[in-house]
């Protein structure tokens, strides 16, 4: 097996113990991501409908939120394993059929 073949399909990428993901919002041991690429220092996940302040000045008020698609750089030291699914049907590009990928954004 080669991470290359994992990159664009769904993965359970399972954090280290301590939540050391606990800054992007990730409280659960176990989560399923998309596997956008990785680098030396660790995987690069995308985060679908990521919630985040709304940057330009709005009549609403600065606790506006908007939602915009992605990607975070999971450093290796926080990651336990990375199991891939090569042959199971629907946790493939292009449309995964997982109920909760990524993690709700705090």
């Amino acid at each position: 097996m080669n991470i290359d073949n994992a990159i664009d399909d769904i993965v359970l990428l399972v954090q280290r113990d301590g939540q050391p993901l606990k800054g992007l919002g990730i409280r659960d041991k176990k989560i399923y991501v998309r596997l956008k690429g990785y680098d030396s220092i660790g995987l690069w996940v995308e985060l679908p409908d990521y919630n985040l302040p709304q940057l330009a000045h709005s009549e609403s008020g600065p606790q506006d939120e908007i939602t915009a698609d992605a990607c975070a750089l999971i450093p290796w030291t926080a990651i336990e394993t990375v199991v891939h699914f090569p042959d199971l049907e629907g946790f493939d590009f292009p449309k995964p059929e997982v109920d909760q990928l990524g993690f709700q954004s705090e």
